[in-house]
């Protein structure tokens, strides 16, 4: 019988080297449970290591998130005193050693840069990420939970625990990753990829699905973004809020947000239900085009549409678009003049 390991979310360098042992040990005993002829047995310890094998996957991720975002609160200080600098040799030795792939190293490495700040540092970097989530209003999901964890790691802080501090803030920044300490520029405006929004309605539920799509069509990793869901009238979304996550070049990712009738309107005046619509943005480091492709899910005629897409900040519609009459069935594909309001 096979020793049961107990797996935790701490990200700590003990759990991911338990990991990757147990995950070595269970490849072993599947080969030789294929070579005595056992596929179904085979197939069964196949199917839960491919479980641990995706919960080792996140915690590498984590570890990723946390020393990038340790990196980048050093990197932006004007003054880096003996703790910071301790702390940022830990942090390029885990980027070193996530690179290598000595994914227990790394994470040891996260433990030791966050020590190394000392209460002083810690206590700074909590304020800084604090203040953000703060400013930003409505949050998402892994937003909230980075907060309630900060929020702790405060209280942990001004309690005199340091280490149970330490162990929320690590938590915190393997969750959300980079922030930002000073205004982030549009990912619009320094990117290079294309983005749809389309809204789906399953016949079978009163309820709608936003489908978001991101390509990056550029040579450089696009940074982690956030955008509110664009949510048709009549409509609410929860999360409010929706986290796109690192792209590489040539990278694309799907998210899916249902939407739920809001009840200010009835079903029956919804025109979203009676149309389908997909609209295409086109970034180039600046430059912004737009297409709508709209089609009539109605057996009747359709007449007098004005389309009002989403449109990111800095950008405005010089005119919105008009559909003057849309047959049963009908599709249209609707280009929309884009002017960057925030060019300098």
């Amino acid at each position: 019988m096979s020793k049961k390991i107990e797996f935790n979310n701490s990200g700590g360098a003990e759990a991911t080297l338990k990991i990757l042992e147990h995950i070595d040990e269970e490849s072993i005993k599947i080969q030789h449970t294929i070579w005595k002829n056992k596929p179904l047995k085979a197939s069964k310890m196949l199917k839960k290591l491919s479980k641990e094998t995706d919960f080792l996957e996140e915690q590498v991720l984590g570890l990723s998130r946390s020393l990038n975002s340790l990196a980048k609160q050093l990197d932006e200080l004007e003054e880096l005193n003996e703790n910071d600098l301790n702390s940022s040799e830990f942090v390029a030795m885990g980027l070193q050693f996530l690179r290598e792939g000595n994914w227990g190293a790394a994470a040891d490495s996260v433990e030791k840069a966050i020590a190394a700040l000392g209460p002083q540092g810690l206590g700074r970097s909590l304020s800084i990420i604090n203040r953000h989530l703060n400013e930003l209003g409505d949050l998402s999901d892994s937003e909230e939970v980075t907060l309630n964890l900060i929020r702790e790691a405060r209280q942990k802080l001004a309690k005199d625990d340091f280490k149970a501090a330490t162990d929320a803030f690590e938590r915190a920044i393997s969750v959300l990753g980079s922030v930002p300490t000073g205004e982030a520029l549009s990912p619009f405006l320094v990117n290079h990829f294309f983005l749809s929004i389309e809204s789906k309605w399953p016949e079978s539920t009163n309820n709608g699905l936003m489908v978001i799509t991101v390509e990056n069509l550029g040579d450089n990793n696009m940074s982690p973004m956030r955008m509110s869901i664009p949510t048709p009238l009549g409509w609410v979304t929860s999360p409010k809020m929706t986290e796109i996550p690192e792209i590489p070049p040539e990278g694309y990712i799907e998210i899916g947000v249902e939407m739920r009738p809001s009840g200010s309107i009835t079903s029956e005046k919804m025109l979203g239900r009676k149309l389908a619509i997909t609209t295409g943005y086109l970034a180039n480091y600046g430059h912004l085009k737009v297409q709508i492709r709209v089609e009539n899910r109605t057996l009747k005629s359709m007449e007098g549409i004005i389309l009002d897409p989403w449109l990111p900040e800095g950008f405005e519609a010089m005119r919105l678009p008009f559909v003057q009459n849309l047959g049963p069935g009908q599709k249209v594909y609707l280009e929309v003049d884009v002017l960057n309001v925030g060019k300098n």
